[in-house]
Order: structure tokens, then sequence, then C-alpha cells
């Protein structure tokens, strides 16, 4: 994370993410874009779609049902970041909130693949429309997020975006994986 003067920049070598290019307006067009761009990964052979790449990487619909569950979890931190306060992560229950942020349990076949999407559709709105209800002096409130990020509240909304479309290119990347070994 990179302070930038009042803002804060997330920037990732991997995917190529720069939350620096983004203002507000453009993030937001970014997550409303998300369903129909998970939508198009998702379009694959269901087969690829709940085939584990590697033993210990999760297939496209597990990636999918830990995004669900991220931009939910990033959301209502961001809430309570524009309301002034930090989020304390340990107020929020698992159980509230939709998807599954599942790291050490794989079951590929336990999801349904049109639910999902339409779960990550109706939590990319919420955050969208979330995001442009934001006032310019909630946008930049400053908190401590999580491990010492003292961001303000876009950068944590653009930290959502790069879940999602960080996610996207390990989804893109676990079905070429077996491709490219034929």
């Amino acid at each position: 994370m990179l302070s930038v003067g009042s803002d804060f920049h997330e920037i990732c070598d991997e995917c190529g993410f720069h939350g620096g290019t983004l203002d507000l307006s453009a993030t937001v067009a970014r997550i409303r874009a998300l369903p129909d761009r998970w939508s198009e990964v998702m379009s694959q052979d269901e087969e690829q779609l709940r085939a584990r790449p590697e033993p210990d990487t999760w297939c496209a619909v597990e990636y999918a049902q830990h995004v669900i569950n991220a931009i939910a979890s990033i959301e209502w931190g961001a809430r309570i970041f524009a309301a002034g306060r930090s989020p304390d992560w340990d107020e929020l229950s698992e159980d509230s909130l939709p998807g599954v942020f599942e790291h050490d349990t794989h079951d590929c076949s336990r999801f349904d693949i049109a639910d999902t999407l339409e779960s990550l559709r109706a939590v990319a709105t919420s955050m969208a429309d979330f995001a442009e209800s934001l006032t310019a002096e909630e946008q930049d409130v400053v908190a401590v997020y999580a491990e010492g990020w003292v961001i303000n509240t876009t950068a944590v909304l653009r930290h959502a975006l790069h879940d999602a479309e960080h996610h996207l290119l390990d989804i893109r990347r676990g079905i070429a994986r077996p491709q490219l070994r034929r």
C-alpha cells in the first residue's frame, strides 16, 4: 500500500492492479462490471470450473464463493470506515455473509454455478450502490483497516475490486494450466 497525499494506492505486481489509476467513479464502474466479467470466465465447461488446477488450489467455483464473501465483508468494513471508525473484524459473523471464505476446505461440487453468479451480482451491486452514496468526506475517512493498514474508505473499496480482479486472473491461469499440459 503506497500513501500518496491523502490517498492510498494498492499496487500488485502479479496482476497489474494499480489503485492509483482509479478514482471512485472508475472503481464503481469496474465493480459494476465484475458480474459480467465473472460470468464470462464462468462460462467454461462445468468440469473445468469444478476442477482444481493443483490439489491445494481452489477451483473456479470456490474462488467465486471467496470473492462473494470478500466483497460482502469488505463492504461491511467500508461502511464502518465511512462512519469514522476502524472495523473490528471479530465483530463480523461469517454466518451473516453470503459466499464461503474457507481456506482449508475444498469441495468444488457443493455450489451451484448459477446461484454463485447471482450472489456475485448481488454483492457487487450492493457495494457499487454504497460507494456511489458516499460523500466526499466519507470517501476520505482514514482508519485502521487491518494488519496495520491505515487507509481511507476509497482505498478499502479499491481493495475489494483488486481481490475480485486478481482472482479472475487466478481462475484463468487455473483453467489454462491443464490445457497447457496436453
